[in-house]
């Protein structure tokens, strides 16, 4: 089976699930009908609640909350969240020190409007959780990326 009969096959793994599955050598290309069986288990277990929820507790929670709010962020992206949301009040750390710190630590250039990005949505998330509960406080951080449509879904 090719990649795009799969995607529509096997909904809700994206293009983007399947291409690593590939990559990572889990799957193969085009797919074999073992793999069919792996993917079409792989989907009832991702579209289960209680599967989805078992395996989102081995996290802790505020890497659960950031990767459920961000759901398109990778790890420098949550690298660079977490260092600004870690900063003390009053304190501030510029784009260009955020970018010699992924130099140091990932070895990459890092573009700079990214950083911006990123820092933006950590700003707006500190400021939005100053006077709140830890529950608004995740409620603001899913809501920052968009995803507020199918928070309580």
């Amino acid at each position: 089976m090719k990649r795009n009969a799969a995607i529509t096959k096997f909904k809700p793994l994206s293009q983007k699930v399947l291409r690593r599955l590939a990559e990572d050598r889990i799957i193969e290309s085009p797919l074999t009908d073992s793999n069919q069986q792996f993917l079409s288990a792989l989907c009832r277990i991702w579209t289960d609640e209680w599967y989805v929820a078992q395996m989102n507790k081995t996290f802790k929670p505020d890497k659960r909350a950031v990767m459920l709010a961000f759901p398109n962020f990778g790890k420098i992206e949550r690298y660079i969240l977490s260092n600004y949301l870690n900063l003390k009040p009053g304190m501030k750390l510029p784009a260009k020190d955020m970018a010699n710190r992924i130099r140091q630590h990932f070895k990459i250039e890092y573009p700079h409007f990214k950083i911006h990005r990123v820092r933006q949505a950590a700003y707006n998330l500190r400021r939005y959780s100053r006077s709140g509960s830890r529950k608004h406080t995740l409620i603001q951080l899913a809501m920052l990326e968009g995803n507020h449509n199918n928070f309580w879904s």
